[in-house]
Order: structure tokens, then C-alpha cells, then sequence
């Protein structure tokens, strides 16, 4: 009897390092493609923001807990790698987000496209308003209707669409890390 026990605890023991192993590698490829990959490629000279786009994915399947840790190591992540210079909000903002994204996907709101699709929407708006923010404080005076037609617009809309993509590759990804047989 202790022996499937102790080979059960194993097999959850290496589900769970399996799990958060390839949770961490898929984290680094988003953020070296985010940072130095589509920033040299600005489509519309903004970059889409595929960091919120996995958290919001990871979160929206695994739960809150999952969504908090992955939302602030994907914020460290893109701080990290980016050299962003002065005050860092990512991370906060990546933890919060992924946190309520994963309570209300598990709790309240039925987890499915639709209702990714409201995700995703609520995210774009408030990755806007981090965007805007730091406009704010990096410029000493910012025209808001240039900024909103040349910088927000562009990057919301490119995040929205890359949201809408990566929903599929990542329900893929879930069921794959479900059925244990990667």
C-alpha cells in the first residue's frame, strides 16, 4: 500500500514540475519574442503586447493562483529583459490582472470564447490605460489625440488581435498538460 502512495505522490510530484517547468519555458519564449523579436518588427510602430495575452490565457484556464504567479513573473519578465528604466508597474499590473482574470473565469463568468473575448476586451483597455500612464510620466507634455490615434489605438487593436489567436494554441497547450502526455 505505500508503495502507490508514494508512487502516486511521484507521478503528482512530476505532473506538478512538467506543469510549471513548461508554464516557465512558454513565459521566456513570450517575452524574448515580445522584447526583442516584434520590437524591431513594429507593425504600425507599436509592438502588440503578447505578455497580457498569455497571462490572461494561463489565468483564464488555470485559475487564479496560476494567473497571480505567472502574471508577475511575465511582469518581471518583460522588465527584466526590456531594461526598463524608472518606475516598474508591469509586474503589479500582471499580478492583479492575472489574479482577477482567474477568479472570475472559475467563479463567476462560465470559461469559454465569449467570455475570453470580454477578457481580452477589458485587458486591451486596461493595458491603454498603463500605456497612457506611462506617456504621463515619461513625457513632460503629451497631446492625448496623437498620442491615442498614434500609440494607443494601434497597440490595442494589434493586442486584440493577437488575443484572439492565441486562445486556441493555448486551450491546445491546457488539454495536452490535462491528459499528461507531454
Amino acid at each position: 500500500m505505500s508503495k502507490y502512495i508514494l508512487g502516486h505522490r511521484a507521478k503528482t510530484r512530476s505532473a506538478v514540475i512538467r506543469y510549471t517547468v513548461l508554464t516557465a519555458v512558454l513565459l521566456v519564449v513570450v517575452a524574448v519574442l515580445q522584447v526583442s523579436l516584434l520590437s524591431r518588427f513594429r507593425l504600425f510602430g507599436v509592438v502588440p503586447d503578447l505578455m497580457i495575452c498569455t497571462v490572461l490565457c494561463l489565468s483564464f484556464f488555470g485559475g487564479r493562483y496560476m494567473g497571480a504567479i505567472v502574471g508577475i513573473a511575465g511582469g518581471f519578465l518583460i522588465e527584466a529583459i526590456g531594461g526598463g528604466a524608472g518606475l516598474v508597474l508591469l509586474p503589479l499590473f500582471y499580478l492583479l490582472f492575472g489574479y482577477l482574470t482567474g477568479h472570475y473565469a472559475r467563479a463567476i463568468i462560465p470559461r469559454s470564447y465569449p467570455s475570453y473575448l470580454v477578457y481580452l476586451g477589458f485587458a486591451v483597455i486596461l493595458r491603454m490605460a498603463l500605456t497612457l500612464l506611462y506617456a504621463c510620466m515619461t513625457y513632460q507634455s503629451i497631446r492625448l489625440p496623437t498620442l491615442f490615434v498614434q500609440t494607443l489605438l494601434p497597440e490595442a487593436l494589434l493586442t486584440a488581435a493577437v488575443g484572439c489567436l492565441i486562445y486556441f494554441p493555448m486551450l491546445g497547450f491546457f488539454k495536452l498538460l490535462d491528459q499528461r502526455k507531454i
